[in-house]
C-alpha cells in the first residue's frame, strides 16, 4: 500500500540530528502507513544505524545516496522524484515535526480542495524532544504569517518545513539547483505563480526550527558572516528578477527587504553584531506595515532595530 505523505529529508554529516528528524516523523499520529520518509544523504557519512533505529519505530524509510554533495535543492528534488505518496512534505535534518503535523496539513488539504497547506512554525533556541508537545516557553518568535501571494512576491515566509503539498513531480514542478540560497521561496513562487497551486495557512504551530547558539544549520551563516549575507541578498535579487512583483505596494516592499540587507552589511562593515534573528523580525515589521498594523512610514526605523538590536531569546513574539 502506498503511503498518503512522503516526507524527504536531506541530510549530510548529522547522523545525531537526523535521528531526531526521523524520529518526529515516526511519532506522527497518522494510522499505520500513512507516511514514509525519503532520506537524501547528500555526500555525507553513512547513516545505517539512524535509519534502521528509525524502521525499528515503525516508520518506513527509504534511502538515497548522492556520492557527491550537490546541495539542498538537488537533493530535495532527487526525493521528490522518488516520493511514493501523493502527498510531500520536507524536513531538514535538524528540525522536527510536533506530532499533529501531518494529520493536521492533511484534513485540512483534503477538506479544502487546496494544492498546499503550510502550519505555523515555532522558532526554539534549544532543541526540542521528538514526539513531545514543546513546553510554553520553547518559542523565541513563531512564524505564523497567513497566505498572502502578494507578499509572497516581496519575500519568503513560509519555512520549508511548513508545507505540505500535493506532489508536484506531475506538473514537472523543482527546486531550481542552481540558487546556493532561498531556494524554498523560488519553489513556491514557481508553485503558486506558475502553477497555480492553490495554498492555505492553518494557524496552528505543528513544526519547530531549531536555532540553536553555536550550531550550524542546513542554511547557516547568513547573519553570522557578510559574505554569506552578501549572497543571500544576491540571491533574493535574482528571484525577484524571475518573478516579478504583484503590483507597485508590492514592488515599494521589496525596497524594505534592501533596507534590511544594506543595514546589515553596514553593521559587519562596522564590526557590530547582527540579530540572529534579523530577518524573522524584519519580516515582522514588514508584515505590521503590509496589514496596516503599523505605520509605513515608521518601517524604516523599524527594520534598523530589528537587525540591530538582539533579544533575550526566551522571549516569545
Amino acid at each position: 500500500m502506498k503511503p498518503t505523505v512522503t516526507v524527504v529529508v536531506p541530510t549530510r554529516n548529522r547522523p545525531h540530528l537526523l535521528r531526531e528528524a526521523l524520529a518526529s516523523i515516526a511519532a506522527q499520529d497518522l494510522p499505520p502507513g500513512g507516511v514514509e520518509a525519503t532520506v537524501v544523504n547528500d555526500g555525507g557519512v553513512d547513516v545505517t544505524a539512524v535509519i534502521n533505529d528509525a524502521t525499528a519505530r515503525g516508520l518506513p524509510v527509504r534511502v538515497l545516496t548522492i556520492p557527491r554533495r550537490r546541495g539542498l535543492p538537488a537533493a530535495r528534488n532527487l526525493g521528490i522524484d522518488a516520493a511514493r505518496g501523493e502527498f510531500v512534505a520536507f524536513l531538514d535534518d535538524d528540525d522536527i515535526f510536533l506530532p499533529s503535523h501531518l494529520r493536521v496539513a492533511l484534513t485540512t488539504l483534503k477538506s479544502e480542495g487546496v494544492d498546499a497547506v503550510y502550519t505555523s512554525c515555532l522558532v526554539s533556541t534549544r532543541r526540542l524532544q521528538p514526539g513531545r508537545q514543546p513546553p510554553a516557553d520553547a518559542a523565541a518568535y513563531f512564524y505564523d504569517f497567513p497566505f498572502s501571494s502578494d507578499l509572497l512576491s516581496v519575500s519568503n515566509y513560509i519555512p520549508v518545513h511548513a508545507p505540505v503539498l500535493r506532489n508536484p513531480r506531475s506538473r514537472g514542478a523543482r527546486f531550481d539547483a542552481s540558487l546556493s540560497a532561498l531556494e524554498d521561496w523560488d519553489m513556491w513562487l514557481r508553485l503558486t505563480q506558475e502553477y497555480r497551486f492553490r495554498v492555505l495557512h492553518v494557524p496552528e504551530v505543528t513544526v519547530a526550527y531549531h536555532r540553536i547558539p553555536g550550531q550550524a544549520s542546513m542554511t547557516a551563516g547568513a547573519a553570522a558572516r557578510a559574505a554569506t549575507l552578501a549572497r543571500f541578498a544576491s540571491e533574493q535579487r535574482r528571484i525577484w528578477a524571475r518573478w516579478p512583483a504583484a503590483g507597485p505596494r508590492a514592488a515599494r516592499f521589496r525596497l524594505y527587504l534592501g533596507v534590511m540587507y544594506w543595514h546589515a552589511l553596514a553593521l559587519h562593515a562596522t564590526g557590530k553584531p547582527v540579530s540572529r534573528f534579523y530577518y524573522h523580525r524584519t519580516m515582522r515589521a514588514i508584515f505590521a506595515a503590509w496589514s496596516g498594523a503599523g505605520p509605513e512610514d515608521e518601517l524604516i526605523d523599524r527594520i534598523a532595530v530589528a537587525v540591530e538590536e538582539d533579544i533575550d531569546a526566551a522571549n516569545v513574539a
